[in-house]
């Protein structure tokens, strides 16, 4: 992160942009992750526990979320990003207070729900893409990328170590008092802007739904995190009940998260490595649907904590691989003007697996016992690869977008130029938003070359420059 913050990478505006809105995104995804690793350890003593209510209780917040999502990204083009994140925040923080005062798993279920329906991803990218110029954007991006990243770490060590003291109720209250730190950051650290504008790399366009969901390079991305966070949440239905049923106390599951995550980010390296020098993106895919494979395999003959602890290291070395590469890869099959597009059926997606994947480990878990959990895993993993072996590796493309003076005409001719230049794959231009879209060959040019191409064929908006 210390390059992406060098000086001559950003304004001080832009600095102030990105810790901001990190901080609030990581905030608030550290909320949702922290109650992963003990709820079904933690929610035993509440009325109406069972595997099931535990599954939907890790799950719910999904499908809130997966709702919420596109429709509050676009009704922040209408009532403002602040108001928009601020609204959702307010949300989470209700949210907490119903779970942290519930009394049974209806409330916990019921507060989960609402947690997730403050679904302010779009409109956090919406802002940063509002103030950070245009070929800084992918940086600033990459920033937030970042800090959900940090907060899942963090969150899965800390969680248990806080429930122990705290319990589950004050996790939630937590998470809460760190939603309303949020609200302060939004109110007073994050950068106002005087107007915003409706971005296709950023936001969804209605137009482009159907031109996304009919690339199966894409389909198959989209089917790849709805399954990964599928397993995701279904494994924590029943995971901290492997652990203390193999002697790991819950109140110490932490020092097992600690190391599982460190050294399997530190294994997770080689691959992203060889994915990105050598372009062996699916190879590296399928390699990491292995490991993800095994942690399931693993876990269904475990019979001690050192097989447990062994399964969940090969399930974070192939999680944190397909984590770092998917979203990487959506961008580079999005086709011009339909990054935001494409980003928005990837998060739906992602959520909507965590959702299925907490109720139907919950469902099973009830009813066929929890190795049936991990039976099912390696069944959907196993169609996973096969589905995958479509997929081609992406190409070394990257979007860019720009805003023009007010009334000037886009002449066909223009964009014939543009398109002769080294690097420019593809050039649309939007009237209704009055924005120029792009997609380049980054191992051309970078996004500086691009923006020279455009300033000297176009009259730039001032605050593109």
């Amino acid at each position: 992160m210390t390059n992406l913050m060098h000086e001559k990478n950003f304004t001080a505006t832009e600095k102030k942009t990105a810790i901001s809105l990190a901080m609030v995104y990581g905030l608030r995804m550290f909320g949702l992750f922290l109650v992963l690793p003990v709820l079904a350890v933690y929610a035993v003593d509440y009325p109406g526990y069972s595997q099931a209510a535990v599954g939907l209780a890790i799950g719910i917040y999904g499908l809130t979320q997966s709702v919420f999502q596109i429709p509050l990204g676009f009704a922040s083009d209408r009532l403002g990003r602040k108001p928009v994140i601020i609204g959702g925040l307010l949300l989470f923080v209700l949210g907490s207070w119903i779970a942290s005062s519930a009394t049974s798993m209806n409330g916990l279920i019921l507060g989960r729900a609402i947690q997730g329906c403050g679904a302010i991803a779009s409109a956090l990218m919406a802002l940063a893409a509002d103030i950070s110029r245009e070929e800084k954007c992918s940086q600033v991006m990459a920033i937030l990328g970042m800090s959900i990243g940090v907060s899942f770490v963090l969150a899965l060590v800390a969680g248990p170590f806080l429930a122990s003291h705290y319990q589950l109720s004050g996790l939630f209250l937590i998470t809460g008092v760190l939603a309303i730190f949020a609200i302060f950051v939004v109110l007073f650290v994050v950068p106002n802007i005087k107007q915003h504008v409706h971005q296709r790399d950023v936001l969804p366009a209605l137009d482009e739904f159907k031109k996304i969901l009919s690339n199966w390079q894409l389909v198959r991305l989209d089917f790849g995190i709805f399954t990964l966070h599928f397993l995701l949440s279904a494994s924590f239905v029943q995971i901290p009940l492997l652990l203390a049923n193999s002697g790991v106390a819950k109140e110490h599951q932490s020092w097992v998260y600690l190391p599982v995550m460190v050294v399997s980010f530190l294994a997770m390296l080689p691959g992203i490595i060889v994915a990105e020098k050598k372009k062996k993106h699916t190879k590296v895919m399928l390699a990491a649907l292995l490991f993800v494979f095994l942690a399931q395999f693993t876990w269904f003959f475990a019979q001690s904590k050192l097989w447990v602890i062994a399964g969940l290291f090969c399930f974070f070395v192939g999680f944190n691989i397909l984590e770092a590469m998917l979203p990487s890869m959506i961008s580079r099959f999005s086709p011009v003007a339909g990054k935001g597009t494409a980003m928005g059926v990837y998060s739906t997606s992602q959520f909507m697996g965590s959702f299925l994947g907490g109720t139907s480990a919950g469902f099973l878990g009830s009813y066929f016992g929890g190795h049936s959990i991990f039976i099912a895993g390696m069944g959907i993993v196993l169609f996973w690869m096969w589905f995958h072996s479509g997929q081609k590796n992406p190409p070394q493309m990257a979007n860019l977008s720009i805003e023009l003076s007010d009334n000037q005409p886009v002449q066909s001719q223009q964009i014939n130029h543009l398109l002769s230049q080294m690097g420019i794959c593809e050039a649309l231009h939007v009237p209704d938003e009055n924005r120029l879209y792009l997609r380049y060959d980054s191992g051309q040019i970078d996004a500086s070359k691009a923006m020279e191409y455009l300033k000297n064929d176009f009259q730039l908006a001032t605050n593109n420059n």
